[in-house]
């Protein structure tokens, strides 16, 4: 796992001190080695984090024999070893044990089509000597990030944003058409994000480069495209994904250095730890974290699958204080503001892990996969409230919206919208009309990535909870993996995600939605295959969704609070929004009145963001 930058100007030669910049400021993805090329107006830049083959022959970048080619790469291929072998018995010659030189040779037999046989998390620029072309490639799922600009000198790249800003190319400028999305959304869907003129290469994409201009990115996967129907029967379903799941875990385990899970008392991480556990044949080191706020703590959880699975267990509390201290400097590592705010704890349990190893597999992918959020009801519940009679619904929906339960009272307003506005809204508990009020002059929200996702899902004829897993694999969980991939590589940690391996995500987009989710049942058959590794309690408790007490925090008068009411008073956020509307919403969330946590989480993150990056 490591960072990578470069650039290609159009008519001028690279720099070798931006060059150099460029690559270093993201010397905590890489603290291991670090490499550059220069071939003209091209530049390529890395800085490694050694996982697999430790020795100098890992040194990117890396080239072929006959110097064709050059790569930097950032990832893991996990079918390396079978993809070698197969390459071996066509006369390729190998002078290292490492995945990216199979990458360079599977590149000179096969061209730009064999990024589609590669199953892991990457990221990689492949220089053409003899054709002058540069190719940029993307893992399937975005695991890892890549972003680029593209200018009228030249395109540049990097594993982080803030690699752009040291070449001479890009500036840090507000992409204002983005705001209200980002504040609704917490993320901004599609290439775009909150730096204008900053996009990223898409998920299961590559990009062509020629004479400094980027073509339009091509894709070579998509999840829109089904895999065959599985036909066996629901008993035949579960013991496949058990079989699956215990493939994919194992592949995952490569490694040269020590390897850990992060194991946070939920069914996905702790499935994910009792058959790594099974297969390391030896302990494991496994870490988690947890609240002083015992609403929110789900260490005895934790504990539980630990003990469960045999681990060497590591255990870790944030407090509000510890949480405010850390959050301006996670802002800067995240690159834009957070998504969420337990990318805190995930950098924090980072740093713990990595005082014992340099790998961890997390859970993330598996709700997308099989129907796990809560949430995914509210489509198929409304289609059922709407065929209630109006003199009965009206005070059960009264009831409903007096709930102490969120998710109760968000079904209770959905039920005054179209199906549509609860498939598009779905992942956010914030009102978009009070959104575009706060924004003012940037209150206009184009959707269009979204709007194009879900109504591609419907003309396919996929059933309303399909269509929302399919819209999040798009969207949502790409945030999710952003913020895990920026909070683990902070710390100098790599983090794998055995779920969305390319069988399992095939395996789990095969199966019929009943053997997902059904109106009594989440994660159906995943949870038929955890009951055969894990405590019952673990399984059948309510998902609590690793929550952090925002607004008791956001209500009191404590270190966040005091953030909050510093980033109300900011320059950053009186220009963008209207500030005096946020005093009134604080003024009701302090009272108690109302629960604005979603959207002042987004506007602290905001006035954070724009301080650090001068936006």
């Amino acid at each position: 796992m490591c960072g990578i930058v470069g650039v290609f100007y159009r008519d001028a030669a690279c720099d070798p001190a931006r060059l150099m910049a460029m690559r270093d400021v993201i010397s905590h993805r890489g603290p291991d080695d670090a490499g550059d090329f220069i071939d003209g107006p091209l530049g390529l830049g890395h800085r490694r984090l050694s996982i697999i083959d430790l020795s100098p022959a890992g040194h990117q970048p890396m080239f072929t024999a006959d110097g064709r080619y050059a790569i930097v790469y950032n990832g893991e291929i996990y079918n390396y070893a079978e993809l070698k072998q197969e390459l071996a018995a066509h006369g390729a010659q190998f002078r290292s044990s490492s995945d990216t030189e199979v990458i360079l040779a599977l590149h000179a037999r096969l061209g730009d089509a064999a990024v589609a046989r590669l199953n892991g998390i990457f990221a990689y620029a492949l220089w053409d000597k003899v054709e002058k072309r540069l190719l940029l490639a993307r893992d399937r799922a975005g695991i890892k990030p890549l972003y680029y600009s593209a200018t009228l000198r030249g395109v540049v790249f990097g594993s982080e944003i803030k690699t752009l800003f040291q070449s001479d190319l890009v500036t840090p400028r507000l992409n204002e058409k983005r705001v209200a999305e980002y504040l609704l959304f917490r993320q901004v869907a599609g290439s775009e994000n909150l730096f204008a003129d900053v996009h990223v290469v898409p998920p299961g994409h590559t990009m062509e480069i020629v004479g400094g201009v980027a073509s339009p990115p091509r894709e070579y996967w998509s999840i829109r495209t089904s895999p065959a129907p599985f036909q066996g029967s629901y008993q035949e379903a579960v013991d496949e994904l058990d079989r699956v799941l215990n493939r994919s875990v194992a592949r995952q385990l490569m490694s040269d250095v020590p390897l850990g899970t992060f194991c946070s008392g939920g069914i996905d991480s702790s499935l994910t730890t009792a058959i790594a556990a099974r297969h390391a044949g030896r302990p494991i080191n496994t870490f988690s974290v947890g609240f002083h706020e015992a609403a929110y703590d789900e260490s005895e959880y934790a504990r539980m699958a630990a003990q469960a699975c045999g681990t060497n267990h590591h255990e870790l509390r944030i407090d509000e204080r510890d949480f405010a201290s850390l959050l301006p400097k996670l802002v800067w590592h995240h690159d834009l503001p957070l998504n969420f705010a337990n990318s805190v704890h995930i950098y924090a349990i980072s740093e713990l892990a990595r005082k014992h190893v340099t790998v961890v597999l997390t859970g993330e992918g598996a709700d997308e996969l099989f129907g796990g959020y809560p949430r995914y009801y509210i489509p198929r519940l409304l289609q059922t409230i709407n065929r209630v009679p109006a003199l009965l619904r009206t005070p059960a929906l009264a009831m409903l919206a007096r709930s102490g339960d969120h998710r109760l009272r968000k079904l209770a307003d959905f039920t005054r919208r179209p199906v549509h506005d609860a498939m598009i809204y779905n992942t956010t508990g914030t009102d978009p009309s009070l959104v575009r009020q706060v924004a003012r002059a940037n209150g206009a929200m184009p959707l269009e990535y979204r709007e194009e996702r879900l109504a591609d899902a419907q003309a396919r004829g996929l059933d309303v909870v399909t269509s929302l897993a399919t819209l999040d694999f798009q969207t949502y969980l790409v945030s999710i993996l952003n913020r895990q991939d920026k909070m683990s590589m902070a710390t100098s940690i790599e983090s794998r995600v055995p779920f969305l391996d390319n069988e399992m995500i095939d395996f789990a987009r095969s199966l019929p939605l009943h053997y997902k989710q059904t109106l009594k049942h989440r994660k159906r058959v995943l949870k038929d295959v955890a009951l055969r590794y894990l405590p019952g309690p673990i399984i059948h408790r309510r998902k609590s969704g690793f929550g952090v007490p925002l607004q008791p925090w956001f209500a009191g008068n404590g270190p966040v609070g005091k953030l909050l009411d510093e980033a109300l008073r900011s320059p950053a956020i009186a220009s963008a929004l209207d500030a005096r509307l946020l005093t009134d919403l604080l003024s009701q969330h302090r009272s108690g009145a109302a629960d604005h946590s979603e959207l002042l989480w987004g506007v602290l993150n905001l006035s954070l963001w724009r301080e650090a990056y001068r936006v």
